[in-house]
């Protein structure tokens, strides 16, 4: 029996569907499977730009290769010998406090020698294994690191950590939708020390327990937008750019998609777009399911690139990049280095930075001009770096509902959805509103999907 498939959203969620429906119904000829995307290129808010040597990354710059899913992804579209992976000097992270950098402990030593937390404080940490496992399952990342670390350690570490992945308030950010694997550690085990130490010893006796998640940050040669072209070229006649759906219907028993007076008829629709651009399509279809969907809420980012010489740094910046603390009540969230991360990135005697700004705490940045993000960006740049001068290349991307935010009105919304999609067999939703922000959660999301 033939079937029409269509997907809308031509992000990575949509086209990693389109990949595994390819996949599915490869010996078919019967199948149709269209992809429908409003704009006139792929990829959503993962965009490559190359000027002068710099290759700068308006959304995320990479993935972590410790995905068995996504790494067979990359090689079923040929890409193996294209990865570049960050360098080792790029483990090296810190948060900074009062302009002043202050290394990430990365071991015992390292966090006993960590000198914006009293010995007191540290000494709270070792407390974890005799605190009580969680009873709400609904308690936010701030809480829970308060609960069974101090509240120190939720200030210093997970607050920055919470912005940094999703530009997020670690206060309202729901530890078991946002991060469910630590979530389900304490659960399990009713220790985080517990568990890391039960894990080893399992995984020392040959056991497939998981641990902690860990990884080391990939990308492509050019880029991340090397997916994405690499997506489109393979799959260019299932797909059909500035193709807006303003709406969706059922008719005679399949899902009808109209705008700007095209139809596409379907049997099966998967809707790959942020939630209030499928709450709007679905809306004649269930209102229900169209007021949940309206219901999750993002936070702008706004993303400077900044190119200096490195002889504008009395000393040459090391490591990855830094944090902020919302304690700082700083609007930039924090600062990545990426030709330290990648060194192609920027030609030799160049460093390339990347600045995030704004976050959920700060949904005022989408009212300021182009010019006094980037003179905000620069300001932190000579503040805490120390960088003299004026830069040499300025790159700017900025995304207005950039990043969901996993808080308790997303939870709520998503059980809702769940048993609402129910009614509608044929219809899923696969996007980053939906068990995870990351690459590597869209894609294993799609894999389950199709």
């Amino acid at each position: 029996m033939s079937k029409s498939i269509l997907i809308i959203g031509g992000g990575i969620s949509g086209l990693a569907v389109l990949h595994y429906l390819r996949q599915k119904y490869s010996t078919r000829t019967d199948v149709r499977i269209l992809l429908l995307e409003k704009e006139a290129s792929l990829g959503g808010t993962i965009r490559s730009v190359l000027k002068n040597g710099c290759l700068f990354e308006t959304g995320p710059n990479g993935f972590l290769d410790s995905k068995p899913r996504t790494l067979e992804f990359v090689a079923e579209l040929g890409l193996a010998g294209e990865i570049v992976k960050a360098g080792r000097d790029a483990q090296i992270r810190y948060i900074c406090l009062d302009n002043v950098l202050h290394p990430f402990p990365m071991s015992p030593a390292g966090f006993f020698g960590f000198r914006p937390m009293r010995l007191r404080e540290k000494l709270r940490v070792f407390v974890e294994p005799f605190v009580a496992r969680g009873t709400d399952p609904d308690e936010s990342v701030y809480a829970f690191g308060a609960r069974r670390l101090g509240d120190k350690f939720s200030r210093l570490f997970l607050d920055p950590m919470v912005s940094g992945i999703y530009g997020g308030d670690a206060r309202e950010t729901v530890l078991r939708a946002a991060f469910p694997r630590i979530y389900e550690l304490e659960q399990k085990y009713g220790s985080l020390f517990k568990a890391m130490i039960k894990i080893k010893k399992e995984k020392k006796n040959g056991g497939e327990t998981a641990g902690m998640p860990s990884g080391t940050l990939t990308s492509f040669r050019r880029g991340q937008d090397q997916f994405i072209e690499t997506l489109g070229k393979r799959y260019s006649e299932h797909i059909l750019l500035n193709h807006e759906v303003a709406v969706v219907t059922r008719g005679g028993g399949r899902f009808v998609a109209g705008g700007a007076g095209r139809r596409h008829e379907a049997d099966e629709l998967f809707i790959c777009t942020p939630s209030y651009q499928a709450g709007r399509m679905l809306q004649g279809v269930s209102p229900g399911l169209a007021d949940d969907l309206n219901r999750v809420q993002y936070a702008p980012i706004a993303v400077v690139g900044l190119v200096f010489p490195i002889s504008a740094f009395e000393k040459k910046p090391q490591g990855f990049g830094y944090l902020i603390p919302s304690s700082e009540r700083k609007e930039v969230l924090g600062v990545l280095l990426e030709s330290n991360i990648f060194p192609s990135r920027s030609p030799d005697g160049q460093i390339l930075l990347r600045v995030m700004i704004g976050g959920a705490r700060h949904p005022s940045i989408i009212e300021k001009a182009q010019g006094a993000l980037v003179r905000l960006a620069v300001d932190e740049v000579r503040l805490t770096l120390h960088a003299r001068g004026d830069p040499s290349e300025v790159f700017f991307a900025s995304w207005p509902k950039g990043i969901p935010q996993y808080d308790r009105a997303c939870v709520a919304a998503e059980a809702k959805i769940a048993q609402e999609l129910k009614r509608w067999p044929g219809l899923h939703l696969v996007a980053n509103y939906r068990k995870g922000v990351s690459l590597n959660d869209c894609i294993e999301n799609a894999y389950q999907a199709a």
